[in-house]
């Protein structure tokens, strides 16, 4: 009988992890980074102790105590989770922190898969000086519609619509029903087909186990899109006579494409902090320039005619930028990049520097997640017997039609294929 746990993603967004065991085996769906639900212990300017980040988590609850899934050498001598347990794979949804973060930390005999497109951006995160704590595992690359042996269960790999390549959910098929994992999806996004089909390859599945993130919301009445991300920032490129400033997500790769383009029409050049440029350069991005190389020239003399992508880690920075006093108009664009929003330790100390500096804050991103109305056309479109919503504040308000029974995952506890606690 196949069986379910959660370790992640409960009451907070992010840090999914989901157990499903059968016959001696063992499938883990993400490997996400825990995100508190209250302060973060490990946020800044607390720094992690050298060779002691996993342990140091385990020890405060930080990161959750599944046996025989990390590498011995990451905890504490003769610490029981590192003895092996039963034959275990990993499958990762998708290249973000919350999902992968804990990928760096596990055995080397357990095989860690994700979609191709996936492991080319974590392989170029790596490159680039920002890969993963505890450095890459052996990456099993996947494509769409691949299956996975894993024991008597099946796991296939399934394209979704999210801010990042290579995202994708899974189908996991036991001998008592299958269990279907949205990973981040939306609908909303460039690519909604992908997102249906996944839902339509998940219908009458018997688990759906799926992100609620915007559940815990406050909904605009209009849903944003990549085409009004485009037109919002045209505008400020067309409107602004000085420097453009720009916050988005490097690993956001069709943004960063689209941005660059509708840049070049507008006759200005987009400069990158270096690890970023050397990012975008390692995943084959055209026209990428840093602030060193010849076409970042006359950046002081022509700053209309540039757009800059600034290091969030490096503020004062700024104050080397053609703005402020005795110069054009300027603005900050924030495009879903760092720091992510107000409820960032980093967002204070942000948006005070561009107080400062009298330069106006814009923000035109759109989410990477589905929004509520979608959700729950989800829903109903699968129709599975079990719900188990995750990585959301309010899973409660994840409504499941008629037929479907819903069910607030607890930690750690185990549960059956049709919900009920073990």
């Amino acid at each position: 009988m196949a069986s379910i746990e959660f370790w992640g993603g409960l009451g907070v967004i992010g840090g999914s992890k989901i157990v499903i065991r059968e016959g001696g085996h063992r499938v883990m769906l993400d490997i996400g980074m825990d995100i508190p639900s209250g302060a973060d212990l490990f946020r800044l300017p607390v720094r992690q102790r050298p060779g002691r980040e996993l342990a140091d988590r385990l020890k405060v609850g930080a990161a959750p105590a599944v046996p025989g899934l990390y590498d011995a050498a990451f905890l504490d001598e003769g610490d029981p989770l590192g003895e092996a347990t039963e034959p275990t794979a990993v499958f990762v949804s998708h290249p973000h922190i919350d999902h992968v973060g804990l990928a760096g930390y596990v055995r080397s005999d357990i095989p860690v898969h994700a979609h191709t497109d996936a492991v080319d951006v974590l392989e170029a995160l790596t490159a680039s000086g920002g890969g993963l704590p505890g450095g890459d595992p052996e990456w099993h690359r996947l494509s769409s519609g691949q299956r996975v042996a894993v024991g008597p269960m099946e796991v296939e790999c399934v394209l979704v619509d999210h801010d990042v390549p290579g995202a994708c959910g899974y189908l996991v098929r036991t001998s008592t029903g299958t269990l279907a994992f949205t990973g981040d999806i939306r609908f909303h996004g460039r690519h909604p087909g992908l997102s249906w089909a996944f839902a339509d390859r998940a219908k009458g599945c018997d688990v759906l186990v799926t992100e609620g993130t915007t559940l815990g919301w406050n909904m605009p009445a209009a849903v944003r899109g990549e085409s009004d991300v485009e037109r919002d920032f045209n505008a400020a490129l067309a409107e602004t006579p000085g420097l453009v400033l720009l916050s988005l997500y490097p690993r956001d790769l069709e943004r960063v494409r689209d941005f660059l383009a509708l840049a070049g029409v507008a006759g200005r050049t987009v400069v990158w902090p270096d690890a970023t440029a050397d990012f975008l350069r390692g995943l084959g991005v055209p026209d990428v320039v840093k602030a060193g190389d010849p076409q970042a020239a006359g950046l002081g003399e022509r700053p209309g005619s540039f757009v800059v992508v600034p290091d969030p880690g490096d503020l004062p920075s700024l104050l080397d930028l053609p703005v402020g006093t005795g110069q054009p108009d300027s603005v900050f664009v924030h495009a879903n990049g760092e720091p992510l929003g107000p409820f960032e330790p980093r967002w204070a100390p942000f948006t005070d520097w561009l107080e400062a500096l009298g330069i106006p804050l814009r923000q035109i991103g759109c989410s990477g997640h589905a929004v509520q109305d979608d959700l729950h056309a989800m829903v109903e479109r699968v129709a599975p017997r079990v719900l188990f919503p995750i990585h959301t504040t309010a899973p409660t308000r994840l409504h499941p039609p008629s037929g479907t029974t819903r069910v607030i995952a607890e930690y750690g506890v185990t549960y059956g294929m049709d919900g009920q606690a073990q």
